[in-house]
């Protein structure tokens, strides 16, 4: 499959955004970014999939287990020994009382607000759970919208009725093949090809309005206040990142630097966190500053993030040439 440019500038805005969403912003910028930031990641693994370049289930879920599950299960070891050893005796898990056996649970059930120690790798499972359902319900349907309709129905229904988080962030998975299925259409019906300033204006009204009006989202706890503000301001946010990235792919065409970083965007979302920690001590302890000057301001923990991805640069390097077992991959 020929690469796709915008689709790299959507992965690298994307995991940006995760690694904003994560600092100490104030709650309503918090919300504009929760509101579609997750379901891009869906789209976009949704707009990739492929199933003539898939056409053997057992085969393409062994290639997706050693993709997104064994990353998974490394990242899970190295960040709990990390917060075993340090990050539970500082910051605020020091005095929130954590059994030491509690991220373990977390790590067995696949539920992100159980992973005390590393909360974003949710995503991983729960995409797994969906490109599994979608390859077995999907395969053989003609008509995708559909399909598409019975699972905003299904995941109404689940969101409205059932307050029980399931393993393997299932409830999630119900709702993200929403996004996953829009996708996997918009590429078949060659949607998304050139950009359109039009789209892209209407859709930023549509998703600073919906992210106002809906408040705040936690898609890896199956939380969405309004569940169709919420799938109409994800939607919004979807069309307005693939005309940005659009502009900037005919603009910038493929930087290197944009396709590293979209390569090596699992190790971001899964040690991001880390280099937080990292970043916190060195302004505390050494540069004495406090960590106040973090909350709520826009400007600081806009330079915090990119810092904190910068701090990813030498992991990235570190794995992918010593050990890229952790993320699936073989030696060179």
């Amino acid at each position: 499959m020929r690469r796709i440019d915008w689709i790299d500038y959507g992965k690298v805005i994307g995991i940006y955004l995760v690694v904003l969403g994560h600092t100490n912003l104030f709650f309503s910028f918090k919300d504009g970014i929760y509101i579609f930031h997750m379901p891009v990641f869906f789209f976009i693994s949704g707009y990739l999939f492929s199933f003539s370049r898939n056409p053997v289930y057992k085969d393409f879920v062994k290639k997706r287990f050693r993709q997104l599950i064994i990353p998974y299960i490394w990242i899970n070891i190295i960040t709990y020994l990390f917060w075993f050893v340090l990050g539970r005796h500082f910051g605020d898990d020091a005095n929130a009382n954590i059994p030491w056996y509690d991220p373990l649970i977390g790590a067995l059930l696949g539920n992100g607000s159980k992973l005390i120690h590393d909360v974003p790798i949710w995503f991983l499972v729960c995409l797994f759970v969906v490109e599994n359902l979608f390859y077995l319900l999907f395969k053989r349907i003609k008509h995708f919208w559909i399909g598409l309709i019975i699972f905003i129905i299904v995941a109404y229904l689940n969101y409205t009725f059932n307050p029980y988080l399931m393993p393997f962030s299932f409830n999630t998975a119900i709702v993200a093949m929403i996004f996953y299925v829009f996708g996997y259409m918009m590429k078949e019906k060659e949607f998304f090809r050139k950009s359109n300033v039009l789209y892209l204006i209407i859709a930023l009204g549509i998703l600073i309005w919906a992210s106002i009006l809906n408040g705040r989202v936690e898609m890896y706890k199956n939380f969405y206040n309004n569940y169709f503000l919420f799938l109409l301001g994800g939607a919004a946010g979807i069309i307005f990142i693939v005309n940005i990235c659009l502009y900037l792919s005919s603009w910038f065409g493929d930087a290197n630097w944009i396709k590293y970083l979209s390569n090596n965007t699992i190790i971001i979302s899964g040690f991001h966190l880390m280099t937080f920690s990292f970043i916190k001590a060195v302004m505390v302890y050494i540069l004495s500053i406090p960590l106040t000057v973090l909350e709520g301001k826009i400007g600081v923990n806009i330079l915090f993030s990119v810092i904190s991805m910068i701090l990813c640069l030498p992991l990235i390097f570190f794995i992918n040439k010593y050990c890229p077992f952790i993320i699936g991959r073989k030696f060179k």
